[in-house]
C-alpha cells in the first residue's frame, strides 16, 4: 500500500503492532516504503479505546460458567477467551466482553515484546528509530 496521498506521516512505533495482535516480523509490518506500516497509526486509537475496557491476558474473571483466566482476547470484536479448571484438566470458552466480570486484573508488561528472534527485534527497532529520525527532520524543516 502506497501512502503518497498523506502530506504527514504519523510516527508508528513497534507498540502499536504489538497492542493490534499484528505479527513482530518486520516482513510482516513493513510496508512499501521499507518502514512500518503507516495504517497501523490510523487504527491505533480505536485499539486504545477497546483495550482500555477489556481485561488483559491472565486477568481473573467471573462469568456464566464460573472463575476463570483470560487466555486470549480478540480486541476489536470484543471477545474474551477464558480458561478454566475442572479438576486437573482445563477446558475453554469464550465469551462477550460485557459478558465478563473482572475480579483481579493482570499486570502487563509494555515493554516485553514477543518476537521470534534478536535479528528480528533489532530491524524493528531500527525501523522505529527511523521513523522517529523522519519525524523529527520533518519538523525541523516546517520550522
Amino acid at each position: 500500500m502506497l501512502c503518497f496521498f498523506l502530506g504527514n506521516f504519523e510516527t508508528v512505533s513497534i507498540k502499536m503492532a504489538k497492542e493490534q495482535n499484528i505479527s513482530l516480523n518486520p516482513s510482516k509490518i513493513s510496508g512499501n516504503c521499507g518502514r512500518l506500516m503507516c495504517c497501523l497509526k490510523y487504527e491505533q486509537e480505536v485499539y486504545e479505546e477497546k483495550l482500555s475496557r477489556l481485561p488483559k491476558i491472565g486477568a481473573i474473571v467471573k462469568t456464566s460458567e464460573g472463575t476463570g483466566e483470560v487466555a486470549a482476547v480478540e480486541t476489536l470484536k470484543e471477545v474474551i477467551r477464558v480458561k478454566y479448571q475442572d479438576g486437573e484438566d482445563f477446558y475453554f470458552k469464550k465469551h462477550e466482553a460485557k459478558e465478563v466480570v473482572v475480579i483481579k486484573d493482570a499486570v502487563v508488561d509494555d515493554d516485553k515484546l514477543d518476537v521470534e528472534n534478536a535479528e528480528d527485534l533489532e530491524e524493528l527497532r531500527k525501523l522505529e528509530k527511523m521513523e522517529r529520525d523522519d519525524k523529527k527532520n520533518t519538523t525541523q524543516e516546517d520550522i
